[in-house]
């Protein structure tokens, strides 16, 4: 049985470790928080019953806890220069036995760990049953639906290592990440080469969703257009390749949920 409300106060408990007034991990609980509402938001409209919906909602609730331990060690969020958090995460789940806190029913432990494991990589690993495919794609989903609202709303130092508001309207787009953006490409991490790159590749999110709800919440809540209008961009080309990369955003998310 999934206690969630139980759940929520061990999590609050668990994060009495950490310092609560740092940016990064005041940004990494409203995360945690987004992604468990977006995780219900998508399981609802997917017609899951209430034991998925609640598996959804643990799994979110989990999602991100080695966040706050590679925040501690590193201060950093770059899993490619520190550690990978799903991993980490992983481990303070399963290998401290931690989940034990938050749930006493083992039967559901493949299922939250596959889907930890695999929030975070390029593409999700083969061999994984139904139910643990289903859910692995949920928090995919609800994770990259909730990162839209950080980008649209989260103080920028916090949302990218040591950036500025400032250094992001000077910066430029690199032609790669604009052609493969303007093709429907999800952006490898190893591709970007600027700041502005790194922006870009959080809207490309777009075209890595398995389920649609994702994209609607995204839709209803304006955020496409919210993340590119959020800078003045002073490079011209950047101003015209934003504006390019908007158009072809909204338009990619429309003929998603079947509007054009």
């Amino acid at each position: 049985m999934i206690n969630f409300e139980q759940a929520k106060e061990v999590f609050k408990k668990y994060l009495q470790d950490y310092d609560l007034e740092h940016g990064k991990i005041e940004l990494k609980i409203r995360h945690t928080y987004g992604v468990v509402s977006a995780s219900e938001y998508i399981s609802k409209k997917l017609f899951l019953d209430n034991e998925n919906i609640e598996l959804a909602k643990l799994i979110a609730l989990l999602h991100d806890i080695g966040r706050f331990e590679q925040i501690k060690r590193f201060d950093c969020f770059i899993d490619s220069k520190t550690i990978d958090h799903a991993v980490l995460g992983n481990d303070i789940l399963f290998k401290d036995n931690l989940i034990r806190n938050f749930i006493k029913d083992t039967k559901y432990d493949d299922i939250i760990s596959k889907a930890i494991l695999n929030h975070n990589k390029l593409e999700i690993e083969k061999g994984l049953d139904e139910i643990e495919l289903l859910h692995a794609k949920i928090i995919r989903d609800a994770d990259k639906t909730d990162n839209f609202r950080v980008k649209a709303e989260e103080n920028f130092e916090n949302v990218i290592d040591n950036v500025t508001k400032e250094i992001l309207e000077n910066d430029v787009i690199s032609d790669k990440i604009f052609n493969d953006f303007m093709n429907n490409k999800v952006i490898i991490h190893k591709d970007r080469k600027t700041f502005m790159d790194f922006w870009v590749s959080y809207i490309a999110f777009i075209f890595d969703f398995n389920f649609v709800p994702g994209l609607e919440y995204i839709e209803e809540n304006d955020y496409i257009n919210k993340i590119v209008d959020r800078l003045d961009y002073k490079n011209i080309d950047t101003k015209e390749k934003m504006e390019k990369i908007k158009t072809h955003a909204n338009k990619y998310v429309k003929s998603k949920l079947n509007k054009i």
